[in-house]
């Protein structure tokens, strides 16, 4: 009997020494996992940051050139008004 008793002893603190050593992985990857997280929330911030900073950009340039292709014909208009004058001008000397 006391050898069974020591079997079942043997059993209880496997068991225990299981359970404990399973529950501290499960604490340590949910530890893990919440820093992952919170990095990653961190990092995700910052690129929305940078993205929005480039949206400013990509307006900006945008209205730039819309303001210059609706220019273009006027400035053609105005360099061939220059030409006319200046072959008037050279035709005077």
């Amino acid at each position: 009997m006391e050898s069974e008793g020591g079997i079942l002893e043997a059993i209880i603190v496997a068991i225990i020494t299981g359970t404990f050593s399973l529950v501290g992985s499960i604490i340590a990857i949910v530890a893990t996992t919440r820093n992952q997280a919170k990095e990653m929330d961190k990092k995700l911030a910052v690129m929305e940051s940078k993205m929005d900073d480039m949206k400013d950009d990509i307006k900006s340039h945008n209205q730039y050139a819309k303001m210059f292709s609706e220019n273009v014909p006027a400035i053609k208009q105005h360099m061939i008004d220059v030409d006319r004058r200046l072959g008037v001008l050279e035709s005077r000397q």
